[in-house]
Formats: structure tokens, sequence, C-alpha cells
């Protein structure tokens, strides 16, 4: 069968003002092979929105149909009114038509996730759900900050979010904060071994790779057992107090 590579495409606003050489339009292009060296340009992802990012293909069939999750925004760099990551289908790739978004994973306000959010890598499968890698951004006094969070849908609504720890899973901490865009970690690769080990690949400040390992036993673990963000200063003390207490046996 095919294998299929989704990567973001960068042409330049047609629309921009002269001078401008920074506005462009990005969507999602896509090319797919049989033997990863000979590879076939397909037209790229349509969809209802002005502009896509973090396009992700689900790596099974859904109902027949080939599944999609997408970044809808309204410019090249700001989400928007894009609400979060998005969901769609498609009757095939070539072309690639998605005709309808749902929302499953909303940016909020005074969070990891308040100024636009993105999926990393293609979900992995567990008994429990679907085990989703994101990155997060807010816009700080410093800039904005690029952070990587886990979230749980479904198994079979791929719309319907059943787990997701408040907080972020993994954010740049020492030289991972600097570097030519600074201050951001983002991951597009995971790979879970038969054993269950999990090799997290992701990026720092545009600059450099890492690689952190894991299991897919911890990272469930982790996401179904963790506290969901209660949006509120007094609520989430409340959730750590809870936390610490339940916790005190283990000291």
């Amino acid at each position: 069968g095919w294998i299929y590579g989704l990567f973001c495409t960068e042409r330049r606003d047609p629309a921009a003002m002269p001078g401008d050489q920074s506005s462009a339009v990005a969507q999602c292009g896509i090319a797919r092979t049989h033997d990863l060296k000979h590879w076939e340009r397909l037209p790229d992802l349509k969809s209802p929105s002005p502009q896509q990012r973090n396009v992700v293909l689900h790596p099974e069939f859904v109902d027949g149909k080939y599944a999609f999750y997408t970044r809808p925004q309204d410019s090249f760099i700001e989400a928007g009114s894009g609400g979060g990551i998005g969901y769609g289908v498609s009757e095939s790739m070539n072309p690639a038509v998605v005709d309808h978004e749902t929302v499953l994973d909303k940016k909020m306000y005074h969070t990891v996730y308040e100024a636009k959010n993105g999926l990393g890598p293609a979900p992995i499968k567990t008994e429990k759900g679907w085990l989703h890698l994101a990155h997060g951004v807010r816009n700080t006094a410093a800039g904005l900050r690029y952070v990587l969070y886990l979230f749980m849908t479904d198994l079979q609504d791929l719309t319907k979010v059943t787990h997701k720890p408040n907080g972020y899973f993994i954010a740049p901490e020492g030289e991972e904060r600097t570097g030519d865009v600074s201050n951001v970690v983002f991951s597009n690769g995971w790979i879970a071994d038969q054993d269950g080990k999990v090799f997290i690949y992701y990026a720092s400040s545009d600059t450099r790779m890492h690689v952190a390992t894991s299991s897919i036993e911890q990272l469930v673990d982790y996401v179904i057992n963790s506290p969901e963000d209660k949006f509120t200063s007094a609520e989430t003390v409340k959730s750590i107090s809870k936390l610490v207490q339940q916790n005190q046996q283990f000291l």
C-alpha cells in the first residue's frame, strides 16, 4: 500500500501589500510513496479553513474513510477564530477533501494552549483510548512559549476527549530555551516498540533535536490519573492540595 507524508506548504500571500515579504499562506501538502525512495506529489488538502498547519493523518481508516486532525487558522501565524485541533474525514487522498471540521481540543484562555495548539505525531492506540501528543502556545511577556501536552480520545468516537491532564508534559528547560526561535519545544514523531517502550522525538528552539523515553504504561497512567485543568486559581489550588494529600502515604 501507500505510505503518505503530510507537511506544511508555505506560499507567498497573493494579497500581500507591495514590500511585504513576510505574509504567506500555509496549507497541508501531501506526498505518497511505496518504497520511501520515489515520491508522488498529490494536491494539497482542501478544507473549509483559510489556512492549515499541523495536519496529521489518523493511522486507521474510519468507516472506510481517511481521517485527518487539522488546525484551522485565519492567517499564516495567528490561529484567530480557528478554535483548536480539528478533525475531519475524506473519501480519498487524491484529492483529499475535508468538507467539515469538528474542533475536538479547543484553545483556552490563560492555559498553556491559549494562543493556539496543534497535534504533533499521529496518535498511539492503547487499550484505554487514542493517546495524543500535541503542542500548546501561550503568549507571554517574553514572547510565544511552546510546550507539549498529552490527551486521550475515545477509541470509537475520535472527537471525544476522555482524559486531559492540566498543564504541560514537556516544556523547554536549560539549553532548550535558546536558539533560532527561543522558548520552544515541538514534536512531530514518536515510536512505540512492541515491548511498550516509547521514544518521543522533539526539537528545541528550532535548533536541536532530542529524544525522551517512556512507556505506554507510564503515559497512559499519567494521562488517566493526572488532574484536569480547573481553569481558575482557586480550583487549581484545591486540585493540587488533594493530589499532595493522596501522595503523603508514599513519602
